[in-house]
This record gives structure tokens, sequence and C-alpha cells, in this order.
């Protein structure tokens, strides 16, 4: 920013930096998900999964459609894998594209301890409240 001071120079002003973090989001029925980018491994596209798949011993796949609603996702387009805190491999079945937004730090809240034990996904652990062209609330996987 450029700020015109009494003796008539022109001085430059740093603005401020505001902190952002790359988030992957992506939606499950009424629900955003997000994923912090340096925690995904890979997406893979074009994805077919019974009930009992799973992509390697090393990925643990989790269906929160089904958590959410009860009923396993039937046509998943694909499935982001992503380390958890305890650096376990997972995997989660989307049917939407994700989209790659970037996340202010201070709009990402830490969900209460007993909102996380208690809801039945159990696995956000922030929450964040993004400006789009409208609001969009973004649940932290990761």
């Amino acid at each position: 920013m450029l700020v015109n001071t009494s003796s008539n120079k022109w001085i430059q002003i740093p603005e401020q930096v505001t902190l952002k973090i790359e988030t992957i989001v992506f939606d499950l029925g009424e629900v955003s998900f997000g994923i912090p980018i340096n925690k995904i491994d890979r997406i893979i596209s074009n994805v077919h999964l019974d009930k009992n798949s799973t992509l390697t011993q090393n990925v643990e796949i989790i269906d929160l459609h089904d958590r959410l609603t009860g009923i396993p996702i039937s046509n998943p387009t694909a499935i982001a894998i992503f380390t958890n805190d305890s650096q376990q491999l997972c995997g989660i079945p989307i049917d939407t594209v994700p989209t790659l937004i970037c996340v202010p730090l201070d709009r990402i809240r830490t969900l209460p301890h007993n909102f996380c034990t208690t809801n039945p996904l159990g696995i956000a652990s922030h929450i964040a409240m993004v400006s789009t062209p409208t609001e969009l609330t973004i649940f932290i996987l990761a």
C-alpha cells in the first residue's frame, strides 16, 4: 500500500499478510469436508468399491456417506487418500470433484472435545467458515 506523507513523498507500507492453508474440499450430501493438502497422499479417480474393499492393506477406507446417512456410497468418482493424526493412511470415497480452497488460518476453529467424541463422525477436529460466493462451513478431517 502506498501512503502520501505530509512532506508529499510516497512511502511503501507493508500490508498485513493473512496466513492460509490449502485444503482439498468435497461435499457429501449437504456437508462439506476438507483435508489439508499437506496431508493428502493422492486422489484416485475412476474407482469401484464393494462393501469389503481395500486398496491395499495399508489404507483404511472410511465411508463418510454411510456414517452420515446410513447408506454406503454407491458410485464414488474418486478416493481421497490422506495421512491421519496417527500417521495411518485413510481413504474416503467421494462422489464429487474435490476443490482446492485456500482457507485463512484465522477462520479455522478447534471443535470442542465433547463434539469430537460424541459426534457420529468422530473424525473432524476443526471447523472453518470460508467466504466463497456463499458462506461455506467446512469440517476439517486431518
